[in-house]
């Protein structure tokens, strides 16, 4: 994010304010003389989805909820600041059903083996919609940020 002007200084008071502020975002380490910070966003993780013709156990889906943890990386360069989302891990909660934990998430358009042990377009699918909702949510939060600084 390009902000023409501003010193290291007043951005990173900035972005200590918009880490705070953020919903289930905990400012984990920051340092004053780098310009950096890390924080850890935790997301809810609900999976909706319905495929035709695949058979399931039951409530596979429910074995899917949980949560997604990943880490901001906030670099404060002079009249900008460098936002990296990074490290992304799915945990399923515990569920009188069992659970199916993805662990972390990764570029590939498959899920890994041995982490899902239902029909594998299913487990596809699934892998693809928490890339789709991890995707969405740094989007939004880098919007927040873009508003922080306008």
């Amino acid at each position: 994010i390009t902000v023409p002007g501003a010193s290291k200084e007043k951005l990173y008071r900035k972005a200590k304010s918009w880490l705070n502020g953020e919903d289930d975002v905990k400012l984990e380490r920051w340092n004053d003389t780098d310009f950096k910070m890390e924080a850890t966003r935790t997301m809810v993780y609900e999976n909706s989805l319905v495929l035709e013709n695949i058979v399931l156990s039951p409530n596979a889906a429910l074995r899917t909820k949980g949560k997604m943890n990943y880490i901001i990386k906030v670099t404060i360069l002079e009249g900008k600041l460098r936002i990296e989302f990074t490290n992304f891990v799915h945990e399923a909660a515990y569920s009188r059903y069992g659970q199916i934990s993805f662990g972390q998430i990764l570029t590939n358009d498959k899920a890994p083996l041995g982490k899902c042990f239902e029909d594998t377009k299913w487990c596809n699918a699934v892998w693809n919609d928490m890339k789709a909702k991890i995707a969405k949510d740094c989007a939004s939060l880098e919007a927040d940020a873009v508003k922080k600084f306008d």
